[in-house]
């Protein structure tokens, strides 16, 4: 069950659907607009470091980007803004970790061995 916000102004979405007229297929916030910028140009750049080739219509880059501002809209809404979700991810990259235990030595010095007895027939 999912519960509404008490707050009116939390219950509109601030989209933008187009043109007057001529509604977009999709509706998205004003944030996701400017996060698939970010994420676009970061792609771009990315690809101009690495010894990459970029395509004339850079299909596979408006893929992921897209994907990733999917992913990243689904985390931020009016409650947790895009500046506490990578304040939160900085700090748990950052967060002091517990030390992995080493494994043990393995010796086969400490394990005991007991003789089979086979009984002959005669």
């Amino acid at each position: 069950m999912r519960i509404r916000p008490d707050d009116e102004v939390y219950r509109v979405d601030a989209v933008w659907l187009g043109p007057k007229g001529f509604t977009l297929p999709w509706a998205a916030r004003y944030s996701a607009y400017g996060i698939w910028l970010m994420l676009f140009v970061a792609v771009l750049l990315v690809e101009a470091v690495l010894p990459m080739r970029v395509n004339a219509p850079p299909v596979w880059e408006l893929v992921l980007t897209i994907l990733a501002t999917y992913a990243l809209t689904g985390v931020i809404d009016h409650e947790r803004p895009l500046v506490s979700v990578l304040e939160l991810m900085r700090a748990e990259l950052a967060a002091p970790r517990a030390r992995a235990p080493k494994p043990a030595g393995l010796t086969t010095s400490g394990v005991r061995v007991r003789e089979i007895h086979v009984q002959e027939d005669t």
